[in-house]
């Protein structure tokens, strides 16, 4: 009776600590880049070298579902489309020049990047709009003017 339940009592101990093993990949993966922003990632992104620290970051940032899909795919191309997310244009491009943002409406961000040859604009962290970058081009609106409203055909009584 006493080895089934010495026997049984191993066996559990091993079940529990398997759960455990897991937690310190997880713990390990937390101990070095988990407590970075998530911003700085992204912008800190552009300027690695190594291939094993730029998976590393990817990684990190899909684990909090930074990342999308066209990202992925143009990031390391160094392409921003329509669509990919700032973050992904911050790991593709580099930071910014300049940046200008205003608030549209309540929780909504509008904010125009500036690079050296193209200005994309971002709503809520979605890039949605690309402006080449030329003499006489302007910096693309944060708001757009409401247009003249034609007053009524009749006059109101």
């Amino acid at each position: 009776m006493r080895k089934s339940t010495l026997a049984s009592a191993l066996v559990l101990a091993s079940v529990m600590t398997t759960p455990a093993i897991a937690e310190n990949k997880l713990s390990d993966r937390t101990e070095s880049i988990s407590k970075i922003n998530t911003m700085k990632l992204c912008v800190d992104y552009s300027g690695l070298k190594s291939e094993a620290d730029r998976q590393t970051y990817i990684k990190e940032l899909d684990y909090r579902s930074q990342l999308s899909v066209k990202d992925h795919e143009l990031i390391n191309k160094q392409i921003v489309e329509n669509s990919m997310t700032m973050c992904g244009m911050y790991m593709s491009r580099g930071k910014p020049m300049r940046e200008q943002s205003r608030q549209i409406r309540p929780m909504t961000f509008k904010t125009v990047h500036v690079y050296p040859d193209m200005y994309y604009v971002s709503q809520s962290g979605m890039i949605v709009e690309s402006v080449e970058r030329k003499q006489g081009v302007e910096l693309p609106k944060l708001i757009q003017e409401k247009p003249a409203v034609q007053a009524p055909p009749v006059t109101p009584k």
